[in-house]
């Protein structure tokens, strides 16, 4: 089998589940070394969801591709730097593909459905867009300074269409927005330096926690599942 990424070093976050999982699992068949992030080693019994970095790197080895897992809390800048400082070491300073997909407001964004904004805890904004937006941020300027060494790479945002259209709620649609803007202008100032910085809308997906959430709630919530496509 054709081994296209080999000796290729990618990082995808958020990937013990949902579509973080399934991009590692692709990057790691096309034969890419690939590092995997989430906050979940082992999948804890009672998680109805499930999904773990273990799981993950198993099937991605089971595929015949190479699979480092790092458990982070994207949410901590310190977790952040220890991950890029530990792949720039393990791999001679290279970094080919970063795709930001951590995120951590499912729950908070299906508990609120329907709330208009000022009815939400005053929280949701760091909810949604910590995590979801501001650590896609760090995330970039760590592997921007990796890849503008070697005028080589890519840099991938996780987002959707709801930066152009009212979805969920208000701080969903600013952080999908601003997703689309850091893209956009952090591509217009590596483009010198042979790096693109792209947004990609899978749409909704049937992942893991999709399902459960039609299995619990019905299909009444089905519209609000569209981030647990790309949930830790």
């Amino acid at each position: 089998m054709s081994k296209p990424l080999s000796g290729k070093v990618c990082i995808v976050t958020g990937a013990t589940r949902g579509i973080g999982k399934g991009i590692a699992l692709q990057l790691g068949e096309a034969g890419a070394t690939v590092y995997i992030t989430g906050r979940t080693l082992t999948s804890p019994k009672d998680d109805p969801v499930g999904g773990s970095l273990t799981e993950t790197a198993k099937e991605i080895e089971t595929r015949g591709g190479k699979c480092i897992p790092v458990q982070c809390d994207h949410s901590k800048d310190s977790d952040v730097e220890e991950l890029f400082s530990r792949v720039a070491k393990e791999q001679d300073g290279r970094l080919d593909v970063l795709v930001n997909n951590a995120y951590s407001a499912v729950k908070a964004l299906s508990d609120n459905f329907n709330k208009p904004f000022w009815e939400q805890p005053i929280t949701m904004w760091d909810t949604v867009n910590n995590v979801g937006l501001r650590n896609h941020y760090i995330c970039s300027v760590h592997a921007a300074r990796l890849m503008t060494a070697w005028k080589s790479g890519l840099i991938v945002n996780i987002s959707s269409a709801a930066g152009l259209k009212y979805t969920f709620n208000v701080p969903y649609g600013i952080g999908k927005e601003a997703n689309d803007r850091m893209a956009a202008d952090c591509a217009v100032e590596l483009r010198k330096m042979d790096v693109a910085f792209v947004s990609l809308w899978p749409g909704l997906v049937r992942t893991e926690q999709v399902l459960h959430l039609l299995t619990t709630k019905g299909d009444e919530t089905i519209s609000t599942s569209e981030e647990a496509s790309s949930k830790q």
